[in-house]
């Protein structure tokens, strides 16, 4: 994991960076602030990246893989529109319902293999997370399908902003 990446993927684990907020709510019975979704994949050298996609509270969102440019990140950024807003709110409630059956933990840990991703949701105090195989992430009837699905639905909004802005 390059320094880029760790640092934007420390930013947006570390709830501490939204309490400068006024009346932040969580969301919840656990009151989830941040849910996002991390996994790593091989590059076309066989080298292991890593991405992560997360969303707040606040309604935005980001989504950061590393690469081999000079920065070795890249990213997409989800500003305060309503579509992005909307979608990571309804990310975040999904993940809120299903905290219960993921793990507390203090550091959520580095993904190792591509097979795998971590579902993760984060309150003002501890971590929950799961690490399942992606092809049980994407069965409709497993218990993370929506969770997942709805990180999917982010992503899609990240390719649709990207696509405006292109034409314009």
């Amino acid at each position: 994991m390059n320094n880029a990446y760790k640092n934007m993927r420390g930013f947006w684990l570390d709830v501490n960076n939204l309490e400068s907020k006024k009346e932040l709510k969580g969301i919840g019975k656990e009151e989830i602030l941040v849910a996002g979704l991390e996994y790593c994949m091989k590059d076309h050298n066989g080298i292991l990246k890593n991405i992560i996609l997360a969303a707040s509270v606040l309604g935005n969102a980001s989504l950061y893989f590393e690469n081999n440019s000079p920065a070795g990140i890249g990213g997409l950024i989800g500003e305060n529109e309503e579509s992005v807003k909307k979608a990571a709110l309804t990310f975040i409630e999904e993940g809120a319902k299903l905290c219960d059956k993921m793990m507390p933990c203090d550091i959520l840990p580095e993904p190792k293999d591509p097979s795998k991703i971590t579902l993760f949701a984060i309150n003002k105090n501890k971590t929950f997370y799961i690490t399942i195989d992606e092809l049980a992430a994407r069965n409709t009837a497993g218990d993370f399908y929506k969770f997942y699905a709805y990180s999917q639905q982010l992503i899609s909004v990240f390719r649709q902003k990207e696509e405006q802005a292109k034409k314009k």
